[in-house]
């Protein structure tokens, strides 16, 4: 099963990912991928700024994003499976005084999806990403 190492203290308590939250997510990759996915992935949120830097440095994209990932180099041999970090200042943008749980959720659970490997540059490749994306923050939630 994915563990988690989360950094979290920057944003509201109310916003937090709870340990019960996050065991939920890393079961139901499990069930969605057929398979169980063992290993780490570290979580932080970072503000607008910071997230920029990222983009800017990594992605040769000078402005602010909601949701970075990136891989570990040797995958899930070493057991770390890669980062994920969240622009929460974005994520508020986005829900637009929605459901603010919904989409921290959703940009975990895209953020792990693109550390597993998966892509949404092409058709075909979003065709399978988005509904397995769907499909277990539907099960989440």
């Amino acid at each position: 099963m994915i563990t988690f190492d989360v950094e979290q203290e920057s944003i509201p308590k109310g916003s937090r990912f709870s340990g019960a939250r996050l065991k939920k997510i890393a079961g139901e990759f499990d069930v969605a991928l057929r398979k169980k996915v063992t290993g780490i992935v570290s979580l932080s949120f970072v503000d607008d700024l910071e997230i920029r830097r990222l983009n800017r440095m990594y992605r040769k994209k000078d402005k602010v994003t909601d949701v970075l990932s990136f891989g570990s180099p040797d995958g899930d041999r070493s057991g770390y499976l890669g980062d994920v970090i969240i622009s929460y200042e974005q994520a508020v943008r986005q829900a637009e005084d929605e459901d603010l749980e919904l989409e921290l959720t959703d940009l975990l659970v895209h953020g792990i999806l693109h550390v597993l490997g998966y892509d949404h540059e092409k058709a075909e490749d979003a065709d399978e990403m988005f509904p397995l994306q769907d499909k277990i923050v539907a099960e989440v939630l």
